[in-house]
């Protein structure tokens, strides 16, 4: 009776991760240009994000701040390894009032599993109402800086 039971749990188990998941994950931190080093914004994806699971983060937001805002958000697409990492300006949120919809995208970067694996490093610029942001991307093949 022990073997067809744990020959059922394996099955289970196999069954539960047919879903393919990211080989590498995504350190991403916002530093703002107009004053030395000030990191505005910082989140960290660990390998094993599956397709669906957008992390996203506001960068220039305030609570008493009227919009627009500024946003960050990287989607994972497992079937293909590679992570879409968007910097957008916002204005309104979606039917929900969960998220807020993309109004103008500011820069747009797609990172696979030769940079996430390896380690690698990438920079880039936006300007938001006259002020420079730094995304700065690290790959992360084993798990987050914490």
């Amino acid at each position: 009776m022990k073997t067809p039971t744990s020959f059922a749990f394996a099955l289970l188990l196999t069954a539960c991760h047919d879903e393919p998941l990211m080989t590498f994950g995504l350190d991403l931190r916002v530093l703002d240009g107009s004053q030395p080093a000030e990191q505005t914004s910082a989140s960290c994806v660990d390998p094993g994000a599956s397709s669906g699971a957008t992390t996203g983060s506001s960068i220039v937001w305030g609570l008493d701040e009227a919009p627009p805002h500024l946003f960050m958000d990287a989607e994972p697409d497992a079937e293909d390894n590679v992570y879409r990492v968007r910097v957008y300006v916002s204005s309104e949120r979606d039917e929900e009032r969960l998220w807020w919809k993309p109004s103008e995208i500011l820069a747009e970067r797609v990172y696979d599993a030769e940079f996430g694996e390896g380690g690698a490093r990438d920079a880039f610029g936006v300007d938001f109402e006259g002020q420079p942001y730094t995304v700065e991307v690290l790959g992360v093949p084993v798990t987050c800086p914490r």
